[in-house]
């Protein structure tokens, strides 16, 4: 036999000695690699979505041209002869965008909300095309009735086949929708798939002919935008960027001449942080995985040291055996990592499903392609490897005098003895990072995550230096609860400190994790219910899936039992800073009305409501929101470049507001400046206030009979409001509270390890245990003891871990995202921890405690 086939022989004979420790370990990679691969896959079906969204609606198209002002209306319809006439343009073809709703349709009983804001729901999204022009740029899928013909073509719409179906409309019916001057009738001609094209507005929408859209929406002479595609299919970058600086020189500031993909690229931004999170926890699942992997290798050198000597003393090298070890480590590699990545693809369903009611976003499961199946079963394979390699290593230097001893005994290592030190240094150092937060803003996530995993490794380096204070501390109540068995049993956890550390490090870090979660939660539920209770302020919030003009509030006003009304208008805008143009929303408001119905959220409390009220009344000021400040050093009393109908203005801070809506990326400003600077005049929610004398459901019954069918409005309780947005909160975390779970029960399964290990080590002694008349209840008691101790080691550990982890966290946090936040405690997180780790401590001990039950006397006494 070759010292190749001795060696596989040996590898494969101690995998089935020890087969239930190969698949307890096997399943810690797998839940490691299945966290991480189907977080992946989550992410990029979030991000899929939204570039197939614009992708597939934009078509062929090239270039873009639309206002340069976000706020804009529209611009003259003189501009597509302009951009016909470039000879290198084949097609310019003109839209007018319009959000309507069908006349029939009730209004929806709550808004949608998402990480992208709010949805009013129940709209119809038409655009007036070019119906010769828009053919030869976007896919059209015809699948009922005709396309529309002609230009001048009259009243006639084609709509996407799915919305046909849930209004209940079939082709030669009349679809009335709601217009500037009443209702109008459009004949449904044909019915398009939810496909290209008809995915604008998640298939809520239709097209009509160019000239109609300005007819009845009140749009004559006027373009939203121009989709172009050049006389070559296929130019170059370089021929792109010459088209589009030389288009925009022709067609000057007030217009933007833009890549179609630049209005996904927003949303994907939004989605980053989230997802880094998302990362960072599945990192951490495969972070205890690599504990339990380790853990299990220690254990087989220690119980197979008289092997190896053996092995070392009829020839076989240091290197042989480290390599018989990391053989063993690669089938379980190679077969943990497979079955991780099959069963990530099961969790990434569930997960992709949860994400899409995040974001409010229909998401499709995207085929996983074969590069990251192989990335996630490659990083499992080499944390495999990395955990098993100090083993491995302590193999190799096994002796051959080794093999003379009755058993071999686990010689702790200076990290053992002395890893303390180092422990506290990394506590230190870590803590000092997070807290004071030096790294870049781009790379701030990262490089935190990174320094989260040197705290969680000084907190281990910890754990055998208190081993024995633990066991000194919990003895009496062990005994109180096993009796003489559980003081006994107590003692157990110092026969293995290195063991014993890796045990309860894992389960410390899925604790930690819970709590940290929680912690975070709590923070944001807290000032996000005190920023809602101020923001979304009054008693009643009404919307509507159509554009609202101001004299709307003034007619709610006059509602009997209404007291005050605030009409606010939330529009993008370009803001000129110092590293380029970013996009942000401007939130437009009546300072009288506003601070008469809610409250401004300042994050100085010394401000002046009536000051602030006073300035935004004299105009050329804004409230910056406390992310923006914080992003750009921006203080009170300092000045924003904001792009206008008239170009770039600069308006005054005249304070720095918390504000939690667009991710903080927002300005708020007066209603004055908003019709004087951006001519817009239309709201999009109106805040109402009921008197103290009258009920809110009444006066809201009342509002609804008067204008709610006129006016498509949707009335909702703030109440309800702020449920839905906590709700929300909820399911964005629980994302997270997913990869914590995956770490606890990755920590139990290296309880279950331990404590089958400490069993088949000590099969002599409890079978001298029971020889001298210990019964099996009692050995039963022994190991659950032990096994409630690291619980309760692991669990308070955690416990304080997560709770300094998570205020550093938030204090890093805070810092990188600008907003103000009051830290929380969360008290049920924390006994609810406890009480999991004990019992999850008792579960795993079940099978290691009936395998020691049942060690027969006899076979154990003359067991070596």
């Amino acid at each position: 036999m070759t010292l190749l086939r001795q060696i596989r022989y040996l590898t494969l004979r101690s995998i089935r000695a020890r087969w239930l420790r190969f698949l307890l370990s096997a399943f810690g990679i797998v839940l490691g690699v299945a966290g991480m691969l189907a977080i992946g896959v989550t992410n990029q079906a979030a991000l899929d979505s939204i570039v197939r969204l614009f992708s597939n609606t934009s078509g062929s198209v090239k270039l873009s041209v639309t206002t340069a002002s976000q706020s804009a209306s529209g611009f003259p319809e003189q501009t597509l002869r302009t951009i016909r006439n470039i000879p290198s343009i084949k097609i310019a073809s003109p839209i007018i965008r319009i959000n309507t709703v069908a006349a029939d349709d009730a209004s929806p009983e709550q808004i949608a909300l998402g990480l992208f804001g709010t949805d009013a729901g129940g709209g119809l999204t038409l655009h007036g095309i070019d119906p010769l022009m828009e053919s030869g740029l976007r896919e059209y899928k015809l699948v009922q009735g005709n396309f529309l013909q002609d230009l001048n073509a009259k009243r006639e719409v084609v709509l996407v086949e799915t919305y046909a179906e849930d209004k209940e409309i079939e082709v030669g019916d009349w679809l009335a929708v709601i217009t500037p001057n009443g209702v109008e009738s459009l004949k449904v001609v044909g019915l398009i798939a939810r496909e290209g094209a008809g995915q604008t507005a998640n298939g809520s929408f239709g097209v009509i002919p160019l000239c109609t859209a300005q007819e009845l929406f009140n749009r004559t002479g006027e373009l939203d935008q121009v989709d172009i595609l050049t006389a070559n299919p296929k130019p170059s970058r370089a021929e792109l960027d010459a088209l589009k600086d030389s288009l925009q020189t022709r067609l000057g500031k007030d217009l933007s001449v833009t890549y179609p993909s630049s209005q996904g690229e927003r949303m994907t931004q939004m989605l980053q942080n989230y997802q880094i999170g998302l990362n960072f926890m599945s990192g951490i699942a495969l972070f205890v995985g690599a504990f339990l992997i380790y853990n299990a290798f220690a254990m087989t050198v220690v119980e197979r040291t008289r092997e190896f000597g053996m092995l070392r003393t009829i020839g076989m090298t240091r290197g042989q055996v480290t390599g018989l070890v990391l053989l063993e480590a690669g089938v379980l590699g190679v077969f943990g990592s497979a079955a991780g990545v099959g069963a990530g693809m099961l969790l990434a369903r569930g997960l992709t499903n949860l994400m899409g009611i995040i974001l409010n976003q229909e998401l499709t499961f995207v085929e996983v392609p074969v590069d990251d199946m192989v990335f996630s079963w490659a990083v499992g394979l080499v944390v495999t490897f990395l955990a098993a390699g100090i083993p491995a290593w302590q193999a190799g230097r096994v002796s051959p005098m080794e093999a003379l001893r009755v058993r071999g005994k686990a010689n702790e290592g200076w990290l053992i003895r002395q890893g303390w030190k180092l422990g506290v240094a990394l506590l230190v150092v870590s803590a000092v990072l997070l807290i004071t937060n030096p790294f870049p803003y781009d790379v701030q996530f990262r490089l935190g995550s990174m320094t989260v995993f040197g705290l969680f490794s000084g907190a281990t380096l910890l754990i055998p230096a208190t081993v024995t204070a633990w066991e000194r501390v919990t003895r009496p109540f062990m005994k109180w609860i096993y009796g003489t068995s559980g003081s006994l049993g107590s003692r157990n956890v110092q026969r293995s400190r290195q063991r014993t550390t890796l045990t309860v490090a894992a389960l410390m870090v899925g604790v930690a994790m819970v709590i940290m979660t929680r912690g975070m939660t709590e923070s944001f539920a807290g000032d996000l219910r005190e920023w809602m209770s101020a923001y979304i302020g009054g008693d009643i919030f009404a919307s509507s899936s159509i554009p609202m003009r101001g004299d709307v509030g003034q007619r709610i006003a006059s509602v009997p039992g209404v007291e005050a009304v605030a009409p606010i208008r939330y529009f993008n805008v370009d803001w000129q800073t110092p590293d380029g143009v970013e996009q942000i929303t401007f939130m437009a408001m009546d300072p009288v009305a506003y601070a008469r119905v809610t409250q401004f959220v300042f994050s100085d409390e010394d401000v002046s409501t009536e000051e602030v009220v006073r300035r935004l009344q004299e105009g050329d000021a804004v409230l910056l929101s406390s992310v923006l400040s914080e992003k750009y050093g921006l203080k009170t009393g300092d000045f924003v470049q904001l792009r206008t109908r008239g170009g770039y203005r600069s308006f005054e801070i005249a304070a720095v507001v918390v504000d939690f809506y667009n991710q903080g990326l927002v300005v708020q400003g007066s209603w004055d400046d908003m019709k004087r600077y951006f001519r817009i005049d239309d709201a999009t929610t109106f805040f109402i206030k009921v008197r103290d004398d009258q009920s809110i459901d009444e006066v809201k019954q009342r509002i609804e009979d008067l204008y709610g069918k006129r006016y498509r409005l949707i009335l909702i309780s703030n109440t309800s409001i702020r449920e839905q947005a906590l709700t929300l909160m909820d399911q964005a975390f629980s994302m997270f509270d997913v990869m914590a779970l995956i770490s606890i029960v990755v920590g139990s399964l290296g309880i279950v390890n331990t404590l089958t290990m400490s069993v088949i080590e000590r099969t002599r002694e409890i079978g001298m245990l029971r020889a001298i008349g210990m019964t099996r209840m009692q050995i039963i008691r022994m190991v659950l003891a032990e096994a409630g101790l690291m619980g309760v080691i692991g669990g308070v550990l955690g416990v304080g871990t997560g709770i300094v982890l998570a205020r550093i966290l938030f204090i890093g946090m805070t810092t990188m995202s600008g907003y103000s936040l009051t830290f929380v405690l969360p008290p049920e997180g924390i006994v609810i921890s406890l009480i999991a780790a004990v019992i999850i401590s008792q579960i795993a001990a079940i099978f290691p405690s009936r395998r020691a039950s049942k060690v027969k006397i006899l076979e154990a006494v003359r067991y070596e």
